[in-house]
């Protein structure tokens, strides 16, 4: 069988195998909304002899909520202390060892055991060492003896948390039954929660956000710390009453509370709070009573075996939530109310005291209540108590956990991206089709089939893999579809210039390919080292996915580049014996023969000042403005899309933030009307407890959102998308990005560097910082957010313009290993003009490929498209003027260099003489 009967095969059953595993993926969206939301409905639609995995879409455009929960993982090594210390006290009576009493210090995370007069402690120190080997004697204080964990322990334990965390979040979004959810560990700790199709997310941060750390302490009522402030004038808003026998306060700002009276706490015993809701709806707020427990946790959640919702009865109509122990559990439960008979014991969740009942009798069966109510409406009782047992049955999060960012997209802007993105990418894909046909006739519709072929592959391998399709991901799609089309046009432009030096077509077409492999692979590596890194250094869920979208295009771009492109070229010319028609197929024509003789290098100094005075004026325009309009991704703070039925003045919209105390709200119309604002505020960054400022941020946003539409009601709001991010986060965030793109030229230096030669590295290197200085001006010039996304577009104009100067360079090395007694200057204006087409030709395809995200696209994808298109514009500029330029510059200072150094040398060795 000959070789190409061989290649005919594979690429046949390649692309079968291609379209059987996007069939799913056909099937999926032509399937209704409802069926494509519920996985167990769409299986049914779904016949069982194909795959069962296809590309769904994702948050962007099907609607959702994204949290991401960051891991306190210093409460994980607090929480095994306490349980430590409980231990260490069951275990000394046990082994009748005198210790009075074992306990956990927070300030210093340290377990403090303080032993009895008569207790000798070598012995109890070498017998705990045994049992407890994981404990380090740390020292010995007026309080007792202090042990903690080593530094190689505290390691296991926070990474321990981190896993444990991840597998009770995804019990509890499993128990909640969302179709299709992605959750995911990401590099730095935080857990990505994605849930196509939810549209609630203070009920998602509710459920996700909860810790569900359950404790036990008891009360201690004998405590009269507080004797000191009774009947004195106490800070405003702080009032006394009683708590059993203790003397207690109460306020509705926890914060004040605690700081009036944490000082008279001692260390063996911990100052928490019970809450009482006062009001209803947006006008709720919480008033705190004070409770002093002892410090050791008598019973932690891990000993709860289920836990289920009781409704009231007419006796006793408040809900409750019982809990059943395991037989640990139960044992433990047992002895703790044996022990203290008479006593209050407080069940306590994420450090509110929920219930504080009297212990009349020991209580064998290991069952306790949660009651709940507090003046709520029943219905909202119940939710909760549903919430609260699934919730304890899935497992508690083994240490504090915070909503570090919050998305939502609304349900009917969700389905409108993706209506855009699809109707953009379908668009740019027929003008690429067009040009190319028009342009190169024959050999244009094989690159048409080969970009087909590129499409299908790429698709089969997201649907084989469960990708889900996002907003940014489609621009990825284009991108590398057009970057397909740059190794066609390369391919194609070679081939036409090996005609014209009068090679057969046969040879021609074997020629092109083999001299354009590794200028192809170059220019791919380049763009690949970009979105590896872009991949690697960002956390965030939509640029990743466009990085992970980009990689595998391009992967597959060089493959039907090479492979499908060579095959269909073959095929053409093994059936056709007349040269002519040969040289046709092969993509000549009479008005192909003329030669380009412009002196670029003439004009590389003018443009590269004029470049450099332009990067100036947008970095003294960033001064002058006090930097960029950073989004919150990198500012942190909250984000609001709205849109409204019928146009709204601006002071509508800030007389209600006024209400809702939000302060600094930014207020952007976009759209070119008044119907839909993007809304941005930055949240309080007074100190105080981080999870508190999450509440706070929560409520505040609540009240927000609740004002706009109940209050602006007549005018019809919509809110389309929600982005939340902390401070520190976005401050990070904004360190990665900025980092990302240093470290992608760096890598872009280095690979120039070691493939071509030192002299083409600073070119390339510099041509780069101007381009993304250039770029940056969109953003400062025209003041548009600058975000993640942002980053994502300068780092692929990043990846662009290398391959736009990857293909220069490699002209210049070919003409400088073909021409040796040329200048190096006239090499390079050789190479320009040689490929002055190709560049071209490259840069209207790629642009084209781009014309129907910036027609159909809205937002941050239009954005996206436009800087591409001023970068591919840019890029094509730098890579002809500055990087060429700087080769020469290059080659001058090095020649200038040698000269010096030989002159030097001469006139040394005839001084010698």
């Amino acid at each position: 069988m000959k070789p190409i009967r061989l290649r005919a095969i594979f690429l046949f059953v390649l692309t079968m195998l291609a379209i059987y595993s996007i069939a799913p993926t056909v099937i999926y969206f032509l399937q209704p909304l409802n069926v494509r939301n519920d996985d167990a409905e769409f299986k049914k639609h779904l016949p069982s002899w194909l795959p069962q995995k296809h590309i769904v879409l994702g948050l962007d455009l099907q609607g959702g909520v994204q949290l991401a929960l960051g891991v306190s993982t210093e409460g994980a090594i607090e929480n095994r202390l306490n349980r430590a210390a409980v231990e260490i006290s069951r275990w000394s009576k046990d082994n009748n060892f005198s210790v009075e009493n074992s306990y956990v210090a927070k300030d210093r995370m340290v377990v403090v055991v303080k032993l009895k007069e008569d207790q000798d402690e070598g012995s109890f120190y070498e017998a705990l060492h045994k049992d407890f080997p994981y404990l380090v004697k740390i020292r010995k204080e007026a309080a007792g003896l202090e042990f903690g964990y080593s530094e190689k322990e505290k390691d296991r334990i926070k990474q321990s948390a981190l896993e444990q965390a991840e597998r009770v979040v995804r019990a509890r979004v499993d128990a909640w039954g969302v179709s299709e959810p992605h959750i995911a560990r990401r590099a730095n700790g935080d857990i990505l929660v994605q849930l196509p199709g939810f549209r609630n997310p203070q009920r998602a941060k509710e459920l996700l956000g909860r810790t569900a750390q359950l404790k036990f302490k008891i009360v201690d009522d004998q405590f009269n710390g507080f004797a000191s402030l009774k009947g004195k004038t106490h800070p405003e808003g702080i009032t006394e009453t009683t708590n059993g026998g203790q003397i207690a306060f109460n306020s509705e700002n926890r914060e004040a509370l605690t700081a009036y009276l944490k000082a008279l706490v001692p260390e063996d015993h911990q100052l928490l709070f019970a809450r009482e809701q006062l009001g209803q709806g947006a006008k709720s707020h919480n008033r705190w009573t004070s409770y002093v427990v002892m410090a050791a946790t008598e019973i932690t959640g891990d000993d709860i075996q289920d836990a289920q919702m009781i409704p009231g009865t007419q006796m006793d109509p408040s809900p409750f939530v019982q809990l059943k122990m395991n037989n640990t559990g139960a044992k433990r439960f047992a002895e703790v109310t044996g022990e203290n008979v008479h006593k209050r014991l407080a069940i306590v969740l994420d450090d509110v005291v929920e219930f504080a009942p009297q212990i009349s009798e020991r209580i064998p069966g290991g069952t306790a209540q949660i009651k709940l109510g507090g003046g709520r409406a029943y219905n909202d009782v119940m939710e909760e108590g549903n919430s609260l047992s699934m919730i304890l049955k899935s497992g508690a999060i083994p240490a504090t956990i915070q909503v570090l960012e919050e998305r939502a997209v609304g349900a009917s802007l969700g389905p409108e991206l993706a209506n855009q993105g699809i109707k953009g990418a379908l668009l740019g894909l027929l003008a690429v089709f067009l040009f190319m046909l028009i342009y190169y006739r024959r050999p244009g519709l094989i690159a048409c089939i080969a970009l087909c072929m590129n499409a299908v592959f790429l698709l089969a391998v997201m649907a084989m893999f469960g990708f889900a399709l996002t907003l940014p991901g489609i621009a990825a799609f284009v991108l590398s579809l057009g970057m397909a089309v740059d190794a066609n046009v390369l391919i194609n432009e070679r081939i036409r210039f090996e005609l014209r030096e009068g090679l057969h077509p046969k040879k021609a077409v074997d020629h092109g390919f083999k001299r354009t492999l590794w200028t192809i692979i170059d220019g791919h590596v380049t763009t690949i080292i970009a979105a590896a890194i872009l991949l690697e250094t960002n956390a965030s869920g939509p640029i990743r996915g466009f990085a992970v979208s980009l990689i595998i295009g391009l992967l597959i771009s060089l493959f039907t580049s090479l492979t499908c492109s060579r095959f269909f070229f073959d095929l053409a010319l093994l059936r056709v014996a007349d040269k002519k028609i040969k040289a046709w197929l092969a993509g000549e024509t009479a008005l192909q023969s003329r030669n380009f003789h412009f002196s670029f290098l003439k004009y590389s100094r003018g443009i590269c000042f004029g470049l450099i005075l332009l990067s100036a004026a947008v970095i003294g325009t960033s001064f002058v403005r006090g930097g960029a309009n950073f989004g919150v991704d990198f500012n942190g703070g909250t984000e609001m899309d709205i849109t409204f039925a019928k146009d709204i003045e601006a002071e509508h919209i800030r007389k209600v933030a006024e209400e809702a105390k939000i302060s600094g709200l930014s207020i952007q119309a976009i759209g070119g009307g008044q119907k839909q604002f993007l809304l941005r505020y930055e949240e309080s960054k007074e100190p105080g407890n981080k999870a508190a400022q999450t509440v706070a941020a929560s409520e505040t946003f609540n009240a927000f959102k609740s004002g706009l539409l109940e209050k602006l009601k007549e005018y019809g709001p919509d809110i389309q998308q929600v982005g939340f991010v902390g401070p520190q986060v976005g401050k990070e965030l904004r360190n990665q990005g900025m980092l990302s793109i240093l470290y992608a030229i760096l890598a872009v230096f280095l690979y120039i560097a070691l493939r071509f030669d030192i002299r083409f590295a600073p070119g390339a290197m510099i041509k780069m910082f101007l381009d993304i200085f250039v770029l940056l001006g969109f953003y400062v010039f025209f003041w548009r957010s600058f975000d993640l996304v942002s980053v994502a577009a300068l780092l692929t104009v990043v990846g662009y313009s290398l391959n736009d100067t990857v293909v220069v360079y490699d002209r210049i090395r070919e003409n400088v290993t073909d021409h040796p007694r040329r200048t190096w200057a006239e090499n390079i204006n050789l190479a320009l003009n040689e490929t002055l087409s190709r560049t071209i030709n490259t840069s209207l395809a790629t642009g084209l490929s781009l014309v129907g995200i910036l027609i159909f696209g809205t937002g941050q994808i239009w954005d996206f498209a436009m800087v591409m298109l001023i970068g591919i514009i840019i890029a094509t500029l730098s890579s002809i003027f500055v990087a060429s330029g700087f080769v020469l510059w290059m080659d001058n200072w090095r020649s200038a260099k040698e000269s010096k150094q030989k002159l030097n040398s001469a006139m040394l060795s005839k001084g010698s003489k």
